[in-house]
């Protein structure tokens, strides 16, 4: 189906890369609609951290700089429901070990000196930041623009709606295939036709291209966050220097922990981050295979972020929240089209690095659909998966 030589174009989920999706298919003339089956943001788009982070990885790198540009485009079209700040906040990634920090330092000054990394030994990260325990080395980096966890992925909704998509929220929807082709859309029991199908929704989008449960090159994995609130809190976001939160093509989800509480974590499955934001800071974060008890979790959350800022163990505690992060087995996103099915899309993996390059694939996504750009780049290709079993054998 076309409208004015344009696809008609389904979209599933309402996450930043969704969202954003069908806005720039909306701004191209296609005829859009967007199926969630919760909420707009409901999952890591809308209860992440509140953080526009550099990704680091060279390939990310561009999907990053240009999110950033729509956003500030985005900030300046609707600023009374989307506000970045005009600069970076600056990240002091911090650690016990000081030689830890330095390896980092040095090594950020040899691939990225355009983010100014400067080690800071014990004693001068506190001068710098005083609440930060003495003890603590530090590198800061200019980069991190706080931002409310929701603000993009509604402001992106709103962006694309105004442009002519059509949002059906409360309606999961699900690819429909005919005869062994893609036909469209399957919403609430009813059959309903599309010329393109793009799967965005996160770690459920595997299930949706194909539901033997063969083919999953997406893991969740669990962040738990907590608000709190301090007095004159940090004014740089504080994370954990020391810490590797690729999980490589090991990971495998995990339905039960017992307790579910997370005692006995693996090293790497509690980290340490601090996103000041006005009167209350994002403290986190975990990386599980599992979905955790989010309320159970902030025992430890706070625990281990007062070994690095101790005014956090007596600080407000605030409400906490957990998501899944859509972590691919290489660390990046699928863009482009499922292999072997002419039609589907999938956009998603992005990991924790969701609104901070989702705006940017997804406009490569919404190029693709339309023709404009003949293939995504190689390290984004889903093609770079076995193509999902329910292909193979039709």
């Amino acid at each position: 189906m076309t409208t004015g030589g344009h696809p008609d174009v389904a979209v599933i989920g309402a996450g930043i890369v969704g969202v954003s999706i069908a806005a720039h298919l909306a701004a191209a003339g296609a005829r859009v609609t967007v199926h969630e089956g919760t909420s707009i943001g409901a999952g890591a788009s809308g209860r992440n951290s509140g953080i526009v982070q550099h990704p680091f990885d060279p390939d990310l790198v561009p999907f990053h700089l240009e999110t950033l540009e729509l956003y500030r485009r985005l900030a300046l079209e609707r600023p009374e429901s989307f506000v970045l700040p005009t600069e970076p906040s600056g990240l002091l990634a911090v650690a016990h070990d000081t030689e830890v920090v330095r390896r980092l330092a040095t090594g950020l000054a040899a691939s990225h000196p355009q983010l100014e990394p400067r080690f800071l030994a014990p004693g001068e990260a506190t001068r710098l930041e005083p609440l930060v325990d003495p003890s603590i080395a530090a590198c800061r980096i200019a980069i991190g623009y706080p931002v409310a966890p929701a603000a993009a992925t509604v402001a992106c909704a709103a962006e694309a709606g105004a442009l002519g998509a059509v949002f059906e929220v409360g309606m999961p929807a699900r690819p429909w295939f005919r005869g062994g082709r893609l036909a469209g859309v399957t919403v609430a029991g009813r059959e309903r036709p599309a010329g393109a199908v793009v799967v965005a929704a996160g770690p459920s989008s595997p299930a949706l291209v194909d539901s033997s449960g063969a083919w999953r090159p997406i893991r969740p994995v669990w962040g738990a966050v907590v608000d709190i609130a301090i007095a004159d809190p940090p004014r740089h976001v504080l994370e954990q220097a020391d810490l590797d939160i690729e999980p490589g093509g090991t990971l495998e989800v995990e339905t039960e922990r017992t307790p579910r509480t997370g005692e006995g974590l693996a090293p790497g499955e509690l980290a340490f981050s601090l996103v000041p934001a006005g009167a209350t800071s994002a403290l986190g974060s975990t990386f599980l295979p599992f979905e955790p008890d989010p309320g159970a979790m902030v025992p430890l959350l706070v625990d281990h972020g007062s070994r690095f800022v101790p005014a956090i163990a007596s600080a407000r505690i605030g409400a906490s929240r957990a998501c899944a992060r859509p972590q691919s087995f290489d660390g990046r996103p699928l863009l482009g089209r499922v292999p072997g099915i002419d039609g589907l899309w999938i956009a998603a993996g992005h990991g924790p690095w969701g609104i901070s390059t989702g705006p940017a694939g997804g406009r490569l996504v919404a190029d693709l659909v339309l023709g404009r750009v003949a293939a995504p780049p190689p390290g984004f290709d889903p093609a770079r998966f076995s193509p999902p079993l329910s292909v193979r054998v039709r």
